[in-house]
């Protein structure tokens, strides 16, 4: 079992345990939005993106709980070096944080912090160095993020959240600073699993 196999079998024995409880609440719902870089070459050639991030909430004990969140969709295209070679850049990643929400009967804030685990890759097929040393890489890091969510009714919210990834790679020796900035909006839904 490769390495993003173990992590996502871990992830779901992790989220799965809380399944077990008599009572639990369960949020899951999708942000789409904006990605930043703070490496300013890279941003320079790539520019910043846009994202989608389906996610999950366990509330494991009262207002605390367990997410586990998805972030894909960035792939961008730029022309590089003299001779103006196609290059690639993706990048996605997998999130489980711990978080704490305060809620009142309308409205809900929230902020979480963990660990996450992103792929980048940046693929130029026309230039033979390139081609010979891919940059196709996994690096784990922290996150965090906070937000809110408002309830139109009791089972559906409208949400928006800030999160921060610090993400500093060395693919050619060379330390590039992928991390930044993401500015998400969505919407989401609640559903409480109680026993009989």
């Amino acid at each position: 079992m490769n390495r993003p196999a173990r992590t996502a079998a871990a992830l779901l024995v992790i989220l799965g345990a809380p399944l077990a409880a008599p009572a639990m609440t369960l949020h899951f719902g999708v942000h789409l939005g904006a990605q930043t870089i703070n490496e300013a070459k890279v941003k320079e050639a790539y520019g910043n993106g846009f994202i989608h991030v389906p996610y999950l909430q366990v509330f494991v004990a009262g207002n605390v709980f367990l997410g586990l969140s998805y972030e894909g969709g960035y792939e961008k295209g730029a022309l590089l070096g003299v001779y103006a070679d196609q290059a690639t850049l993706t990048m996605r990643g997998l999130d489980l944080t711990l978080g704490y929400e305060i809620r009142s009967k309308a409205a809900a804030g929230y902020l979480k912090a963990g660990y996450g685990l992103y792929a980048y890759r940046q693929t130029i097929p026309t230039t033979p160095f390139a081609a010979a040393r891919p940059v196709d890489h996994r690096r784990s890091t922290a996150v965090a993020a906070a937000g809110v969510k408002v309830y139109p009714q009791k089972f559906f919210y409208l949400a928006a959240e800030v999160k921060f990834v610090p993400l500093k790679v060395k693919p050619y020796d060379v330390a590039v600073d992928l991390g930044g900035w993401r500015f998400l909006g969505g919407l989401g839904f609640s559903v409480d699993f109680r026993s009989r």
